[in-house]
């Protein structure tokens, strides 16, 4: 845990076709609304799209801070976890980079890496289990470049799942283990974790824009009016229930494919409960499909429904409204800078 000294950041996501603001006051697990805003990247250009995007946010959010925290996520990032005998500091850093370099799919000199050890090093311990992070530096650098044109201080770069259930361990009443899963626009991550052991992560590229397409294709619509009826339009629900019914099933596929490798990698240690988050996370008959699929309780959830709603601030039905898709910039807000 982060200590209360530690500094407040923007929880910036910058997502394939919007930006979305968050900004938190308050220590963990106290935490309290400031800031909350929501812009679309529009354009072809897609730097100028961002960058705009990123003004309006800005603008609209009114923050008091200049310092972010953004994540990624994708074939660019690759996080495993690792088991080692008792190694002095120095053999441990060389042992994870050499691991490391064997497993992912790109140069790790093109890397930028990381690790973290998650069982204390003692004498009772036998084993070392260690958490490897590495993303492609150029996609890092893009996004930390859009960040800094825009004003910003870039302070740190996550995993989206792993901010994700960095955010969720904070609630109580947590079973042991738990998944999370966030459906984005153009894919989707999912997170698992069992208290005191190494989270596994996952992204898929079954999201939202497939299931606009499904949409779109199914109603004879645009892409745009698609979009706006996916979660919406109560009188076509038959319609896009039976639109999104493939598209639907290949999600539930795939995470119930993620589901069952965690459970080997685990050696059978099972899922408790299931929380979805993201703005896809509304589609209809969505948590019941993967709870029938799984037989896993299945949540919607999104880590600003514990943050405290100031009503001479905001809009509290407003703000209700955006916490699904203010799901990972809430969850990055919720970092804090020690530096």
């Amino acid at each position: 845990m982060l200590s209360s000294e530690s500094k407040r950041l923007i929880g910036l996501d910058l997502g394939s076709r919007s930006v979305k603001l968050v900004e938190l006051s308050g220590t963990r697990p106290d935490f309290e609304l400031e800031s909350i805003a929501f812009a679309s990247v529009e354009g072809d250009d897609p730097v100028a799209g961002y960058t705009q995007a990123i003004r309006s946010v800005l603008e609209t959010g009114g923050v008091c801070t200049r310092r972010v925290a953004t994540s990624v996520c994708g074939s660019h990032v690759a996080v495993r976890s690792f088991r080692f005998p008792k190694l002095s500091t120095a053999e441990l850093e060389g042992a994870v980079f050499y691991e490391g370099s064997q497993v992912i799919a790109f140069d790790i000199d093109d890397a930028y890496v990381d690790h973290t050890v998650l069982t204390e090093l003692s004498e009772d311990e036998e084993m070392t289990e260690v958490l490897f992070v590495a993303v492609r530096k150029e996609n890092v650098d893009a996004r930390t470049k859009l960040v800094e044109e825009s004003g910003l201080e870039p302070r740190i770069v996550g995993v989206d799942a792993l901010v994700l259930l960095e955010a969720l361990l904070l609630e109580e009443g947590l079973p042991e283990t738990v998944a999370v899963i966030d459906i984005g626009s153009r894919s989707s991550s999912i997170g698992v974790t069992k208290r005191g052991a190494a989270p596994f992560v996952r992204d898929i590229e079954i999201a939202g824009s497939s299931f606009t397409e499904a949409i779109a294709s199914s109603l004879g619509i645009s892409m745009a009016e698609a979009e706006s009826v996916k979660l919406s339009d109560s009188r076509r629900l038959p319609a896009i229930v039976g639109a999104i019914e493939d598209a639907t099933r290949r999600l539930v596929s795939e995470v119930r494919r993620s589901l069952v490798y965690y459970q080997t990698r685990e050696h059978g240690s099972n899922v408790d409960a299931i929380f979805i988050c993201g703005g896809c996370s509304q589609l209809p008959g969505l948590p019941e499909s993967i709870s029938d699929a799984t037989g896993i309780s299945v949540k919607r959830w999104s880590p600003l429904r514990r943050v405290k709603v100031s009503d001479e601030k905001f809009d509290r039905n407003a703000v209700r409204e955006l916490e699904p898709a203010m799901s990972l910039a809430a969850a990055l807000a919720m970092q804090r800078d020690g530096n």
